[in-house]
């Protein structure tokens, strides 16, 4: 979703998402300017720090109240790129990585694909 969806959907203004992402409160969105995207793991992070500023605390304390959360919400805040190996098997890497690195990843992806798919590797995994 857009900033504008995020702030719509959240009560949040666009300027202080814009803010929460400049200070690490929230994670950037995927790509920038006018095609920057948000996850539904931003708007439930939103949500957080909207219940941590309605106790009246402080940005330095929201940020602490934030690196206290469980895991899980990082691991939703965060998006992700996902390819599928085979069945059973997935890479994962971090939506943001700049685009180079995306790439080598990708490579990286179809090598494995073909490895997996190589009925010799299979027949060596099943005699270990």
């Amino acid at each position: 979703m857009s900033i504008q969806e995020l702030a719509e959907r959240s009560g949040v203004p666009p300027r202080r998402i814009r803010y929460y992402v400049a200070r690490g409160l929230l994670p950037p969105p995927v790509g920038r300017g006018p095609t920057a995207r948000y996850g539904t793991a931003h708007l439930q992070r939103l949500k957080v720090i909207q219940q941590l500023r309605a106790r009246r605390l402080g940005l330095e304390e929201i940020r602490s109240e934030l690196t206290r959360v469980s895991e899980s919400l990082d691991l939703q805040a965060t998006v992700w790129y996902r390819w599928e190996l085979r069945p059973g098997v997935i890479l994962m890497a971090q939506a943001d990585l700049p685009a180079h690195v995306r790439e080598q990843v990708e490579a990286l992806a179809e090598v494995a694909r073909r490895l997996l798919a190589d009925d010799r590797v299979r027949a060596d995994d099943d005699e270990v």
